[in-house]
């Protein structure tokens, strides 16, 4: 079973936390992938100051990837536990040059980080349809942790999402190629593991 820890930042917290936690964990354990997920803080963590470009007046994910391995860090040693993955939330507009407009992004170095900004997603949504994109933005991010690149089925959670249309169009179920790319040794398939 692999541990995701949950890092809130800004104004994100509440309901939509546990909702999110119940979504994540159904959608993955019916691609056979059994997570465990828990959040990592006691309150919303603050924004990281040094993520914020002021030439681009957008937020930079170096910032939070860097700030979430240092709480993942802090909590495996306090806790005594193994984190697999952690996923970053947060309210604030996302940039990772040169991709300047998304919704998520992964870390494609450690394949350990993932990072949703609930900012875009919100446009033209209620409590509901937020709930939906966010869920379906997060499972993108995390199979991209998992080695799932982008997936040609519309439907599927890893297919990628432009704009709020597309993310709307999706399910939260992984397709059967993602599926079968899913595997417990963290990685998938595509990683050759």
């Amino acid at each position: 079973m692999d541990y995701i820890g949950i890092i809130p930042t800004g104004e994100v917290w509440g309901y939509i936390l546990r909702d999110l936690i119940t979504d994540i964990k159904e959608a993955f354990q019916k691609a056979e992938k059994v997570v465990s997920l828990d959040i990592l803080t006691e309150r919303p963590y603050p924004i990281p100051r040094l993520a914020f470009d002021v030439n681009l007046g957008k937020y930079r994910v170096e910032g939070f990837f860097l700030k979430a391995l240092d709480i993942k860090t802090e909590v495996e040693r306090v806790h005594k536990v193994s984190i697999d993955k952690v996923l970053v939330l947060t309210d604030v507009d996302l940039c990772d040059p040169p991709s300047m407009d998304g919704f998520g992004y992964s870390d494609n170095v450690t394949h350990i980080s993932a990072i949703v900004s609930i900012y875009r997603l919100q446009r033209g949504a209620n409590k509901e349809v937020l709930r939906d994109r966010l869920v379906k933005e997060c499972l993108h991010e995390l199979g991209h942790t998992y080695g799932l690149e982008h997936c040609a089925k519309n439907s599927c959670p890893m297919s990628t999402s432009p704009s709020v249309l597309e993310i709307d169009q999706k399910t939260k179920a992984f397709c059967q190629r993602c599926v079968a790319l899913l595997s417990d040794s963290g990685h998938g398939d595509y990683w050759g593991v």
